[in-house]
């Protein structure tokens, strides 16, 4: 029976799914963003982590993002699957990385 992944681990593996549709839709910006976050993460790095997270929130950022707005019009159905799937990821990603800086804190004192 395989080991559980922690959640640093599915993290990583999440970031490698984002990066590689942020590659299909030709997403140059995020795509570094994220490929620089799990360069990190794969060195255990929390700031990977905290890089992740300060990508959220706010206008503007990923989680604004839309790919590929010009596919609307011409393939609607691979446009909305598109982000129907960075919608899942970018969910996904966002629990993961709360629940590892969760898991990474000192006890609170009080």
């Amino acid at each position: 029976m395989p080991t559980p992944l922690t959640p640093m681990d599915a993290l990583a593996e999440r970031l490698a799914e984002l990066i590689a549709l942020l590659e299909t839709a030709n997403e140059a910006y995020w795509r570094r963003w994220m490929t620089r976050a799990l360069a990190r993460i794969d060195d255990h790095q929390l700031a990977g982590v905290s890089q992740v997270l300060a990508a959220y929130g706010g206008q503007d950022t990923f989680s604004d993002l839309e790919l590929s707005p010009e596919l609307a019009a011409q393939t609607p159905h691979r446009h909305q699957a598109r982000n129907a799937r960075l919608t899942e990821l970018r969910s996904e990603i966002f629990e993961l990385a709360n629940a590892v800086t969760s898991a990474t804190a000192g006890p609170q004192d009080g």
